[in-house]
């Protein structure tokens, strides 16, 4: 699956449940909670299975990556007004694919 350009920074560990939580909520028609899967990924879009999310503890940043390459844009475009909404950082993500 190829990563979207953004990722969002500096978001603690403890912080990254209620976060991609409240991006489903709000971006996702039907989304009630973002919860990690078995291969420690995210669903974040009310069980579309489009675009997740990685936490990099490492880096302190949570990356996005979705299913279909054409759909990067429509998802970017999602993850910067979700982020400039909640004053979150942004970084381009540098990572090309999983």
């Amino acid at each position: 699956m190829p990563y979207c350009r953004t990722a969002f920074q500096t978001v603690k560990p403890e912080q990254v449940e209620s976060l991609l939580t409240t991006f489903t909520q709000e971006c996702f028609v039907g989304g009630q909670v973002a919860y990690r899967l078995d291969d420690g990924t995210f669903s974040i879009d009310a069980g579309e299975n489009d675009i997740r999310a990685i936490y990099d503890q490492e880096n302190a940043e949570i990356k996005f990556f979705c299913r279909y390459q054409p759909d990067m844009n429509f998802y970017d475009k999602k993850l910067m007004a979700f982020a400039t909404k909640h004053g979150i950082d942004t970084k381009p993500c540098t990572v090309t694919s999983e």
